[in-house]
Order: C-alpha cells, then sequence, then structure tokens
C-alpha cells in the first residue's frame, strides 16, 4: 500500500509506462503553445523586455531562458523562432535552458529547440541546473507535482493510499503518513465538507526554494490552472482522459491518464517571499494576453473569412477567453533582485 502522492508519482513519470513518458499531444488536453503560436510569441516579447531590464540594472549577461518541464519542447522551439524574428539581439545572445524530468523526452526536446540555431542545453533536474540571471518560466508544471490527498470522512480527516493488486489499483484510508502532513490536514479539517478531499503539494515549495537557489537574478513565471486558494478552501485533484474531467476514479487507467491538482497561487507566493522573491504580477492568462496584445494575433480583413482563419481565430479566443483557458489559468510572476 502506498500513498496517493507515490502511486501519483509512479503513475505519471514511471520510465515504463508513465503518462508523461507515453502522452500523445492534444489526445487528453491541449496546452497552449498546442492551442496556437500566439500563446509563445507573446511570452518571447515578455521576456525580451524582462532582459532588457535585467540589462538596464547592470545585471552581468549571459541570460537564460529556463523552461520547468520543457516536455517536447514545442514552447521552447516556438519562443526562440519569435525571438530571432521579433527581437534577435537577444536570440543571439541567450540561452535556453530546458528542465524535464521525463527523460526520455528531454534529448529530443534538446535536439528540437536546437533546430532554430538557439544555444541550448539541458537537465533531467532543476538542481543540476548552473546558477544563471534570466527568465525562470514553466507552463502547467505545477499542477503535475504529486499530491498527497486527504478525505473527510465520518468527522474525521484520513489520508487516501493505494493498494495495487493484480493490476488493479484500489483506494482506501488510513491515518496521516507524516506529521507534516498531520499538520495541514488539522489546518483545513473545519472547512472541509463530509466526502470532500483536499491536495496538499508539497513538491511545489520545494520547487520555488529550488528555484530561488538557482536564480541569481530576474523573474520566475508561472503559468497553470489554479487560484488563491487561501487557508480555508480544499483542492481536490482531478483526472483527464479525453479531454473528459474526472472520468471514472482518479486510480483507473494508471499511466493512461492525466492526474493533476489546481495549483494554489497562494502556496507559491507566501514561499517565494519566505525566498526572497518578491510578487510582481498575478492576473488570469486572459488579462495578461489581452495586455500584450493578443488581439493583434486575430485574423483581419479578407483573411478572417478563410476557413484556416476561422479555426486560427477560435483557437485564439480560447488562449483568452474566459469560457476557456482565459480566467481558469493563471499568470504569476515573481521577481528576484541581485
Amino acid at each position: 500500500m502506498k500513498t496517493f502522492r507515490d502511486f501519483m508519482e509512479s503513475s505519471l513519470y514511471a520510465p515504463e509506462g508513465g503518462y508523461y513518458h507515453t502522452r500523445i499531444p492534444t489526445e487528453d488536453f491541449y496546452t497552449a503553445p498546442e492551442l496556437h503560436p500566439a500563446f509563445a510569441g507573446i511570452l518571447a516579447a515578455d521576456i525580451a523586455a524582462r532582459f532588457t531590464e535585467l540589462a538596464a540594472r547592470g545585471v552581468p549577461e549571459p541570460y537564460a531562458i529556463v523552461e520547468m518541464g520543457s516536455g517536447t519542447g514545442l514552447l521552447g522551439l516556438s519562443i526562440n523562432r519569435f525571438l530571432k524574428e521579433r527581437h534577435p539581439a537577444w536570440a543571439s545572445r541567450a540561452i535556453t535552458i530546458l528542465v524535464e524530468r521525463c527523460e526520455s523526452q528531454l534529448v529530443p526536446s534538446i535536439l528540437r529547440v536546437a533546430q532554430g540555431g538557439a544555444k541550448v542545453m539541458g537537465y533531467s533536474r532543476l538542481e543540476d541546473v548552473p546558477a544563471c540571471a534570466g527568465v525562470f518560466l514553466s507552463n502547467e508544471l505545477v499542477d503535475a507535482f504529486p499530491v498527497h490527498l486527504l478525505e473527510k470522512k465520518d468527522g474525521l480527516v484520513h489520508e487516501v493510499y493505494v493498494r495495487e493488486e493484480n493490476a488493479e489499483a484500489v483506494e482506501c484510508l488510513g491515518a496521516v503518513s507524516t506529521d507534516e502532513i498531520s499538520a495541514y490536514a488539522k489546518a483545513i479539517e473545519p472547512y472541509m465538507q463530509e466526502g470532500e478531499r483536499h491536495a496538499i503539494n508539497l513538491e511545489a515549495s520545494r520547487w520555488m526554494r529550488t528555484v530561488s537557489k538557482v536564480m541569481t537574478a530576474g523573474s520566475l513565471m508561472t503559468i497553470d490552472y489554479g487560484k488563491r486558494f487561501g487557508t480555508q478552501s480544499p483542492n481536490a485533484p482531478r483526472s483527464y482522459y479525453r479531454h473528459a474531467v474526472n472520468n471514472g476514479s482518479l486510480v483507473s487507467r494508471k499511466g493512461q491518464q492525466d492526474l493533476t491538482a489546481p495549483v494554489d497561487f497562494d502556496t507559491l507566493i507566501a514561499e517565494g517571499a519566505r525566498c526572497g522573491l518578491t510578487l510582481s504580477y498575478y492576473a488570469p492568462l486572459g488579462k495578461f494576453l489581452i495586455e500584450r496584445g493578443i488581439m493583434d494575433w486575430m485574423p483581419k480583413g479578407e483573411d478572417a473569412f478563410d476557413i484556416q482563419a476561422y479555426k486560427s481565430r477560435n483557437r485564439i479566443k480560447t488562449l483568452f477567453h474566459p469560457e476557456g483557458m482565459g480566467e481558469t489559468f493563471k499568470v504569476l510572476v515573481q521577481e528576484k533582485l541581485q
């Protein structure tokens, strides 16, 4: 029997059969860079502006784009293409560092990003990245960190465990596994209803501490779905399978469905402050994109009536519209001064 956290770790990241080693892009869900290049184009312009600010503050070059959870390398490739096209000075001087724990994807993603002429390095662990200044970027990373899971039953909060027998996984409840989890359970218990569940993402705080050590100066940009939960809002995990949410049990289809928990941005903000990172920006993704000109990417004139333009317009709208990704996803920017 193992904690749900350990089951989730294995289900998502096991070298043999882990979901992220075998995921087919767009099959179960779309990520922003898979929807439309506008997402990468706007990020490229934002990164170039942040590099310019670092230079104005006297932070020595070279600067790095550190993409944590780089996956297939699609976002890194697209960002570097837009930098080369629209911000060539920074494209020629910046270094791209890809961090991807699924080693089966790391080398292919490095080769993919390098196609455009970018200077690329790759690591399977953030801890191994050399200290550097620049922009540390994650897109849909923190929601994929394995979480401990609590459930309230008979008025008490228990931890969820998973028993695997004969290739089948079954959930069961037990005592909380550590004193650290116990402290979280006591804090959230008064606000949980009978049968309600709550995810505890210890990895998020550890990740924030590691980023603060590796980043000598610059910006940490976290793009993910979630909200500022506070201390009184239970946060239940969910599964994605063929674009359906919670289609079946969290422990069914091991390695075949995505397991995820909404990001508690309050946790990231608080841990960042303890690590010396200053809150610079927090807003829904739609607001972030509109402020930075995503409407300029919409097809105009005669092109707007073309079938491909119609599809492109709908995909762009999904990025910023409240009923798409625009409200559900948030953008958090934290700064570290030299």
